[in-house]
C-alpha cells in the first residue's frame, strides 16, 4: 500500500474513490464536503435533508459521481455526535470505512486531512490516525487456495487542505510504520503453531533484528538451563520442541542511564498441561505468544524510528503441552532469580516463564520494565474485551504506560494490587505458588510477576481479553488484534530515560 500527501483539491483528484465525513449533529455539509456536494448537484445534502445520511457514527453512504467530478465514487462516512469525537473514534471509524472501500474493489482512496477538527488533533496525530485506520482496517489473513484474492488497495491520497502538510506528512510516515508493526504482531499471532514454533519463532526475531541492525542473541535448552531457569525449563518439558530465550537490544541513547525492558511472553501453543484445557475453542491458544507478537512488533517499529532510547526486550518462547514429560501438580521449581515456586496448576505457566524472562531483563540491567502477556481468562471476567488491564509497583511508571496507551489509542484500565494480595501466592512449602484457585486471577497474576519485579519500576499488561477477537470491530478484524504493539512504541518515542 502506497502513500501519498497532496495538496490537491479532491475535486480535481480522479481517484477511484474519495471519503467525505459528516457528523451526525449537523444539518448540512462543511468545507470541502460542501465543495464536493456542490459539484454533484446537491445529491449528498439532499440526501441528509432526507435522512437517509444520518451521520451516526460508523455509517457509511456509497455515491456514484457519474461524471461530476473526477473520483467515481464518494463514501460518506458518518462521525456520530461532534462532542463525542476522539481521535480513536475517529480512527476506527476510517477503518469501516476503507474495508467498505476495498470490498468494492477501489484500488486508489482519496481522504481529506483538513482543518475542519484542528481544535480537537495536531494534524501530525490526524495524520498517523488515518494511515493506521487504512492500514489496520483492511488487514486480512489466511492459507485459502482455491478463493479468488481480494482486491485490496493500492494507493491512498492523503490530500492536505489548511493544514501543514510537513506535519501530516510526519504523521502519515509514523502511522505506516505503527500499522505495518501492528500488523507484523498479528501475522505471528494469527499464524498457526505448526508454522511459529519457538525456533521459528526466534527466526522472526532474527529476520526483524537483521533487517534493523539490532543487536540479538538467541539462547537454546542448555543456556537456559547453565542459567538456572527452572521455571520456564518447566513449561517447556512436555513438548517435543525446544524452549528459545530471544534477546534483542537497541541502544538509540548511550549517554542515558535508563533502560527500558519490554517483555512478552511466547506460548506459541498452550495445552494446559496435565491440567489441560477445555476442547472448546483451543484452537486460539495459538495466540498465547500474543505479548512476543508486541513486543517483536515494536521492536520492528523502533529500529525503523530509533526513538533517543534504550530498550531490551526479552522474549521467553516454548510450549506448554501433555506429556510424560510434562510438569506435575505439586511440582517445585527454582527460578533464575533463586526463589522457589510450587506448582499448583501447570495451565499458570504463563507467570512461570515470565518470572524467569523478567529476572533475566533485570540481570541484563534494565531499569524499568513492561510485561505483556495473555496471562488470566479473570481479567476478560472484569474488563472484556475492550481494555487491557494493567498492573504496577510504581505510580509514575504506571502512568508513563498509560499516557503511551492512551496516545495509541489503545485501552487500559490499572487494576490493584496491594499488599493485602500477597497470601495468594503464597506457599506454605515454598517462596511462592503459582496459583490459588478461584479468586482475584488477574491479580494473582500480578502478584507472582510482582514478586520477580522487585524494586525495579514494572508495568504488567494483561491482553488475555484484547489479544483476540471474536468479530470485525473499528480497526481490529477478526483473530488477532496485535493489541499493545502502537502502545510500546509510543512509550519507547516518550520515555527514553535521562
Amino acid at each position: 500500500m502506497q502513500f501519498k500527501v497532496s495538496t490537491e483539491s479532491i475535486i480535481t483528484l480522479a481517484s477511484d474513490c474519495i471519503i467525505l465525513t459528516h457528523t451526525e449533529d449537523k444539518d448540512m455539509l462543511l468545507g470541502l464536503a460542501q465543495q464536493v456536494d456542490e459539484q454533484m448537484d446537491h445529491r449528498i445534502s439532499q440526501l441528509i435533508a432526507e435522512k437517509e445520511i444520518k451521520g451516526t457514527y460508523g455509517e457509511v453512504t456509497l455515491l456514484h459521481t457519474w461524471g461530476k467530478i473526477p473520483a467515481k465514487r464518494v463514501l460518506v462516512l458518518g462521525l456520530g455526535k461532534e462532542e463525542k469525537l476522539t481521535i480513536d473514534r475517529a480512527r476506527n471509524a476510517y477503518a469501516i470505512a476503507a474495508r467498505k472501500a476495498q470490498s468494492i474493489g477501489v484500488r486508489e482512496l482519496a481522504v481529506v486531512v483538513s482543518q475542519k477538527y484542528k481544535a480537537i488533533w495536531n494534524p501530525v496525530d490526524l495524520g498517523q490516525a488515518v494511515v493506521e485506520a487504512i492500514q489496520l482496517g483492511t488487514y486480512t489473513f489466511n492459507y485459502k487456495t482455491k478463493e479468488k484474492p481480494q482486491q485490496k488497495i493500492e494507493r491512498i491520497l492523503v490530500t492536505v487542505d489548511g493544514i501543514s502538510v510537513k506535519a501530516v506528512e510526519a504523521g502519515v510516515e509514523r502511522g505506516i510504520i505503527f500499522a505495518e508493526s501492528q500488523n507484523l504482531a498479528r501475522d505471528l499471532g494469527n499464524t498457526p503453531a505448526n508454522k511459529m514454533t519457538p525456533s521459528l519463532l526466534a527466526d522472526k526475531a532474527k529476520e526483524v533484528a537483521k533487517k534493523h541492525r539490532l543487536e540479538i542473541n538467541i539462547l537454546d535448552k542448555k543456556q537456559i538451563q547453565e542459567l538456572n531457569m527452572g521455571a520456564f525449563l518447566a513449561v517447556s518439558k512436555g513438548s517435543d520442541e525446544e524452549p528459545k530465550l530471544i534477546v534483542m537490544k537497541y541502544f538509540g541513547a548511550p549517554e542515558y542511564k535508563d533502560v527500558i525492558g519490554f517483555v512478552g511472553k511466547g506460548i506459541t501453543f498452550d495445552s494446559g498441561g496435565i491440567q489441560i484445557k477445555p476442547d472448546k475453542d483451543m484452537d486460539e491458544m495459538k495466540g498465547d505468544m500474543a505479548g512476543a507478537a508486541a513486543v517483536l512488533g515494536a521492536m520492528n517499529a523502533i529500529g525503523s524510528l530509533e526513538p533517543h532510547a534504550n530498550i531490551i526486550a526479552v522474549i521467553p518462547a516454548c510450549e506448554n503441552m501433555v506429556s510424560g514429560h510434562a510438569i506435575h501438580p505439586g511440582d517445585i521449581v527454582e527460578t533464575f532469580s533463586g526463589k522457589t515456586v510450587e506448582i499448583k496448576h501447570t495451565d499458570a505457566e504463563g507467570r512461570l516463564i515470565l518470572a524467569d524472562a523478567i529476572s533475566y531483563a533485570k540481570h541484563l540491567g534494565v531499569t524499568k520494565i513492561v510485561d505483556v502477556a495473555t496471562l488470566t481468562g479473570s481479567v476478560i471476567s472484569a474488563l472484556g474485551h475492550h481494555m487491557t488491564g494493567i498492573f504496577s509497583n510504581d505510580p509514575d511508571w504506571a502512568k508513563e504506560v498509560k499516557t503511551a496507551a492512551n496516545l495509541s489509542g489503545e485501552k487500559v484500565w490499572e487494576l490493584p494490587i496491594d499488599d493485602d494480595y500477597e497470601e495468594l501466592v503464597e506457599s506454605e512449602i515454598a517462596d511462592l505458588k503459582n496459583d490459588a484457585g478461584f479468586g482475584a486471577g488477574a491479580i494473582q497474576g500480578a502478584m507472582f510477576l510482582k514478586a520477580f519485579a522487585g524494586d525495579t519500576p514494572w508495568a504488567h499488561l494483561d491482553i488475555a481479553g484484547t489479544s483476540w477477537l471474536s468479530e470485525t470491530k473499528g480497526v481490529n478484524i477478526k483473530g488477532a488484534t496485535g493489541a499493545m504493539t502502537r502502545s510500546l512504541i509510543a512509550l519507547a518515542i516518550r520515555f527514553g530515560g535521562n
